[in-house]
This record gives structure tokens, C-alpha cells and sequence, in this order.
């Protein structure tokens, strides 16, 4: 069956008595079709006949989920891509590539695994994202046109797969777009290290991709942490309030706080040694501990039984996220929707405010990347207003 494949026209067609499915293909692009079966699902899909004159389908999308032009505009680059390999191949036996998939769960995610604890979200950008549409593909076969194309259809995805009334008008963040693509530019970044894959350059750079972080969340002045500590003064769990000026004076991450073990304490230097274990990085790192956070800590120190800093006085085990005495105090102090890790974001931009260096920030916050901490340095009204009166200054024009 042929047509001008429209989202309209493909929900006309119905499937015959006795079959499971048929494929409707496009008047427009060769290859391109959509598979819609019995229970009605419609994915849009590209066929064609590799090296070996073998033919193969592979899926582009669900009807709904991304739209008929974006779909024929991926068809479109893959069957450009495959006739230029054809063209290109060597006689005898070609090279072949791991699929992505096999690349990306016997390589790629293994390895992500021992280095950061990432990979639990790569996994999961992978398998909504990338999977259907690159999952079955040989790494070499894919090209910048179809990368391209692809971060074109990943701008009109619906949010959910537009499942929910709520989210069923929205488009993807630009920010989650990103973040897709930056995963798939580090799959092929970390393929081509390895001659074998026969992966010899990265079809992602056919697009610009930015990667300066947005920081999202509130950013606490001096008198809103003097309300929430006081807040957090009256709440039944009497440990809220330490927690809360260690989290503030560190910087560190409330995972961090809450399992903090005396094992990483050093009082005679003053410092906080995070494992690698601990870290989110999987690289550990040392933190040098201001004279109120010391003060804190040794006091503790001598009044404690226990391996941990701060111990739930009913199970004897690190708190889990002190949700409810939090939010209680977060509502009390008049800051709703506060989160704990802003605290960390609070911290970081206050250092940056008071002069510090931004390599100095990164090493508090224990980031392994400076692009991640140069995120906060939008947030810093004091230092531009600084810069902003020297260079007035430097003019002599108000002398």
C-alpha cells in the first residue's frame, strides 16, 4: 500500500481480517513506511538493504510521538547514509561495527558504572531516548545528516511521549535535548578510542552543543538562613539544626551530610576526606572545614557512640532525608518549596560573592569538571556590581 503518509491518513487505514499488521509506504521517501498492527500502534519506520543485500528494518518513532516530517527527514538521512557507504566499501569482507546497543550496555555503561554514579541516568536517557532510534544501528553506518535530523525530531517530542493530558502540548526542555545528545556524542567519543569498534569519527559534531549548566533553585540571603536555622530550631528532630549549618558552611551534598561516618573526620587538620564511594564523581575528594564546622564536629565527636555523625536517635542508622522536619521548618521560616540542596547552591554562590576563586569553589564542591561550577557564576549580583563600580572607576569619568 502507498500514500503520502500524514498522522491522518495512516489512522484511516485499516488492517485486514487475519493480519497482523501492514506496512504503508510513502509516496514521497523511499524506504520510508509506517507499520501500524491489529491493536492499532503505528511506528514509523525506514527499510532498506545493507552491504550484504540483506534487508532491514529498523524504527524510527512512534506515530505521536514525534511527527511525520521529522520521521521522513530520519528515513531520508539514513537511506543517504547507507547508498554513501555502499559506495565507499572496500571489496572483500566489510569492517563491522558494534550496534549501539551492543556498544552501550557491554562497554559504554560498565565502564560509566566504576567511574561515577551516571550511569544510572545515562541508562535511563538511553532507553527512552536513543534506544528506538539508534539502538539496532552499526555505529559506523550512522552519519552527522541523520544526527541532525534526529536533534530536530528530539525538539518536537512530546514530553511523556504526550501519554498524560498535562503534558501531552509540551516539547522536551532544550536543556533535556541536550542532555541526549551530549550522551550520544560521549558514545561515540568513548567507541572511537577503541580502533577495533572501527568507529573513526563522531557524526555528533555535525551540530554545536553548549554545555554551561543552568543552575536551578533558590539562592538563600544571610537573613533567610538566620530564619530557616531558627525555624529549624523548634523542630522535634533536634539534630535539623547542625545538619542544616554543616550543609551551609560545606557546601557538601545532602547525601554527604546525613551518612556522614567519623571515619572521614580529621580534627587535627581540619578536614572532611569524602571516599570515592561517597562521592558522585567515584573520585573522593578533601574538604577543609571552616572553625564553625570544626567546632560542630568535635563536640559531637566527644558526645558520640556511634560511626555515624548523625545517627536517628530511634534506629541508630544515618537519617534517610529528614523530609518532614525539613519541610516543617522550610514552611515555618516562610520559604516553601526550599530544597536541601540549595543550600549547596546557596553556599557556592556566597563563596563566589565573597571573592573566592572559582577553582577554589570547584574543589569545595568536590566538582570534577570547572564548566559545572562556572554555572553559578551568573548568580553572583555582588561581584558584578564590584566589577561593574572598578571599571567605572578605572575610567576616572566620576572622579
Amino acid at each position: 500500500m502507498k500514500l503520502h503518509i500524514t498522522e491522518k491518513a495512516v489512522k484511516e487505514i485499516s488492517v485486514p481480517e487475519g493480519t497482523k499488521h501492514v506496512l504503508i509506504f510513502d509516496m514521497e521517501q523511499i524506504g520510508f513506511a509506517v507499520q501500524k498492527t491489529r491493536t492499532g500502534n503505528m511506528s514509523y519506520i525506514v527499510m532498506y538493504r545493507n552491504e550484504l543485500k540483506k534487508q532491514r528494518q529498523e524504527k524510527l518513532g512512534k506515530v505521536g510521538e514525534i511527527s511525520t516530517n521529522a520521521a521522513r527527514a530520519l528515513a531520508r538521512a539514513r537511506v543517504a547514509s547507507i547508498e554513501e557507504q555502499k559506495k565507499g566499501l572496500p571489496r572483500g569482507r566489510p569492517m563491522v561495527a558494534p550496534t549501539m546497543d551492543e556498544f552501550f550496555f557491554k562497554t559504554f555503561l560498565p565502564k560509566v558504572k566504576l567511574q561515577s554514579r551516571s550511569y544510572e541516568t545515562h541508562s535511563s536517557i538511553y532507553r527512552n531516548h536513543v534506544q528506538s532510534v539508534f539502538g539496532a544501528r552499526r555505529l559506523n553506518e550512522i552519519d552527522g545528516d541523520e544526527i541532525v535530523a534526529y536533534a530536530g525530531m528530539l525538539r518536537e517530542k512530546p514530553v511523556l511521549g504526550g501519554r498524560w493530558d498535562k503534558t501531552c502540548t509540551k516539547r522536551l526542555a532544550e536543556g533535556t535535548v541536550k542532555r541526549i545528545l551530549i550522551l550520544v556524542r560521549h558514545i561515540f567519543n568513548e567507541a572511537m578510542r577503541d580502533k577495533g569498534n572501527h568507529v573513526t569519527e563522531n557524526p555528533t559534531h555535525a551540530i554545536q552543543l553548549t554545555t554551561v549548566r543552568k543552575i536551578v533553585g533558590k539562592f538563600l540571603t544571610r537573613q533567610q538562613l538566620a530564619s530557616l536555622l531558627q525555624a529549624a530550631g523548634q523542630s522535634d528532630n533536634t539534630d535539623l539544626p547542625e545538619i542544616i549549618k554543616v550543609m551551609a558552611a560545606t557546601g557538601l551534598r545532602r547525601e554527604n551530610v546525613l551518612a556522614m561516618r567519623w571515619a572521614w573526620f580529621d580534627s587535627e587538620r581540619a578536614t572532611l576526606g569524602v571516599p570515592a564511594e561517597a562521592d558522585k564523581a567515584k573520585k573522593g575528594f578533601v574538604l577543609h572545614l571552616s572553625s564553625g564546622v570544626l567546632g560542630i564536629l568535635r563536640r559531637r565527636l566527644d558526645e558520640s557512640e556511634s560511626e555515624w555523625v548523625f545517627p536517628n536517635p530511634k534506629t541508630g542508622l544515618p537519617y534517610h532525608s529528614c523530609r518532614n522536619a525539613w519541610v516543617t521548618a522550610r514552611e515555618r521560616a516562610g520559604l516553601p518549596g526550599l530544597r536541601m540542596h540549595d543550600l549547596r547552591h546557596t553556599y557556592a554562590s556566597m563563596m563566589l560573592d565573597s571573592g573566592s576563586d572559582i577553582v577554589d569553589v570547584q574543589q569545595a564542591l568536590g566538582h570534577t569538571q570547572l564548566k559545572t561550577t562556572a554555572g553559578y557564576l551568573h548568580l553572583t549580583e555582588g561581584r558584578k556590581r564590584r566589577n561593574a563600580n572598578a571599571a567605572a572607576t578605572a575610567t576616572g569619568l566620576f572622579a
